[in-house]
């Protein structure tokens, strides 16, 4: 089936292509007529860590921040899980993930799903990604969840979830187990097919070929997804050169000849915060990169007359990290569990000329938004007999509709309701490890309006937030409330049983759980 929908995509892309060519004369005049699409996403960046938002004191974003005054800032922007893989296919398709049966780390991506990638290239536009893919395993080419496999003409980067900042060689894998190199992130890039060798500091590199796809598709419409391994663990990881600059020592990787997989949960535990050296200021060294890197890819895009015509998207994967010194201040929580802090993110959408230029919007968002705006914004057809759970931002964002796009949003943890998870040492590398979490990582969540209705599956017990007056999540309401409780809870039951009609689909087991 994904064999023939590509080929009927690829043939409708290659004739859109050719009328674009026949009809606008040259491509520069075809580029006019079609906005470039550029998606920015990093990786784990807390709401606090981008100045503009006023959170943490000691993250400045200059570049960022500059673009957030060129277009659209949303304050109540929301990914649809509190980690990455499933957050970022939503945004791809504009669909919940729990459709094909994704909850948490284990994704899928399955082929019947139609990603923006698929319908850019169907408009003849030039597709590519560069930087971290994290739709599954790490499994490399031919498997449906693979870049190319899904849209993208052209794939420059890593699979997984964790990407090396340094090693990038197969040879740097040798010593590993292929679950430990994986896990790592550590050996060399894909560059569609074929695996290449790289020497450097990832954000660096992940830059570079950026640069080099605008190079090579400026004078076409083309769609960049820039996908930053910045600023997921492990942030220790700097340069020695950088290092030697800032004054702090190195500290140092796993070495796989010290021990097995405890020994490694052992290291881990004992790296991450609070244990790393100047933790924090290692962590700004790569924000300040990445957004330093950003600055450079908008600049280019204005040095090559395209700014003008390009819609560009920025936008975390998911809340800050417990485990990298990450700040989602003034937000309670973090990335892994649902309170504000781990599925609240920053998000900008600029498009010079056609949205307005320094605007805060407010309203409750989603990331499966972007699916459907750009499809607007573009004038391109939505996917048939598909179900979005996105909205289109247009009318909201000029003006033409003061509502909220979004009275009501869904989350699910882990699990729907958590048991406590039994450990044989509960003082080990396991146990400790999953206290990196800082939370709850089980239950759901339902924003409504201004109030959120958290259900804590391990203890069994409901908190109501009033959003607009505490969205640090300090004052439980819930007693206070009853009946708001009770229609919370039943609405997301709904959702969620509207939500496995969709399993049938996929010939997923019957869970319990879900």
């Amino acid at each position: 089936m994904n064999l023939l929908r590509n080929t009927v995509l690829m043939t409708i892309g290659a004739t859109l292509s050719l009328l674009g060519a026949c009809s606008h004369g040259t491509s520069n005049s075809h580029n006019k007529q079609q906005s470039n699409v550029l998606f920015i996403i990093t990786d784990d960046q807390g709401y606090g860590d981008f100045s503009a938002y006023g959170g943490a004191s000691d993250a400045h974003t200059p570049h960022l921040d500059e673009l957030a005054q060129k277009g659209v800032r949303f304050t109540n922007a929301y990914v649809s899980m509190s980690v990455c893989s499933p957050s970022r296919m939503a945004m791809l398709t504009g669909r919940q993930q729990q459709r094909w049966g994704v909850y948490n780390f284990g994704a899928q991506l399955p082929d019947s799903e139609i990603t923006l990638a698929e319908q850019l290239k169907a408009q003849g536009y030039q597709t590519g990604m560069v930087g971290k893919s994290h739709y599954g395993p790490v499994q490399g080419p031919g498997v449906p969840e693979f870049p190319t496999s899904h849209g993208f003409d052209y794939y420059f980067g890593k699979e997984g979830g964790t990407m090396d900042y340094l090693r990038h060689k197969a040879a740097d894998r040798e010593g590993f187990t292929e679950k430990m190199a994986n896990h790592l992130g550590i050996g060399p890039f894909w560059e569609n097919d074929k695996q290449v060798d790289m020497e450097g500091y990832s954000t660096d590199i992940i830059l570079d070929k950026s640069l080099q796809y605008i190079d090579e598709y400026k004078h076409h419409p083309f769609f960049l997804m820039v996908s930053f391994n910045a600023v997921h663990l492990f942030t220790h990881q700097i340069p020695d050169e950088d290092l030697k600059l800032m004054g702090i020592d190195k500290v140092p990787d796993w070495d796989p000849g010290t021990g097995d997989w405890d020994q490694y949960l052992e290291w881990y535990v004992n790296t991450v915060k609070p244990h790393t050296p100047q933790g924090r200021q290692r962590y700004l060294y790569h924000l300040n990169k990445l957004d330093d890197a950003i600055g450079t890819i908008t600049a280019k895009l204005k040095a090559e007359g395209l700014d003008e015509n390009t819609i560009v998207v920025f936008i975390s994967d998911n809340g800050g990290s417990p485990r990298t010194y990450a700040d989602n201040t003034p937000l309670k929580g973090n990335k892994y569990i649902l309170e504000e802090g781990g599925i609240r993110v920053p998000f900008v959408l600029s498009w010079p000329g056609h949205l307005p230029q320094g605007k805060v919007f407010n309203q409750t968002v989603s990331g499966m938004d972007i699916f459907p705006t750009l499809h607007a914004a573009l004038d391109m057809p939505l996917p048939e007999n598909t179900e979005i759970d996105g909205v289109n931002l247009m009318p909201y964002l000029l003006g033409k509709d003061d509502s909220n796009p979004h009275e009501w949003l869904f989350w699910t943890g882990f699990h729907l309701k958590g048991k406590p998870r039994t450990y044989d040492d509960p003082n080990g590398a396991l146990a400790r490890h999953d206290k990196t979490y800082y939370g709850d990582e089980t239950g759901w969540a339902v924003r409504y309006q201004n109030w959120k209705l958290r259900y804590y599956g391990r203890a069994d017990s409901y908190g109501l937030y009033d959003l607009t007056n505490d969205y640090s999540e300090e004052h439980n309401l819930a007693v206070d409330h009853p009946e708001l409780v009770e229609q919370m809870k039943q609405r997301f039951f709904q959702w969620n049983e509207k939500i496995k009609e969709d399993h049938v689909k996929y010939d997923l087991p019957e869970s319990s759980e879900f």
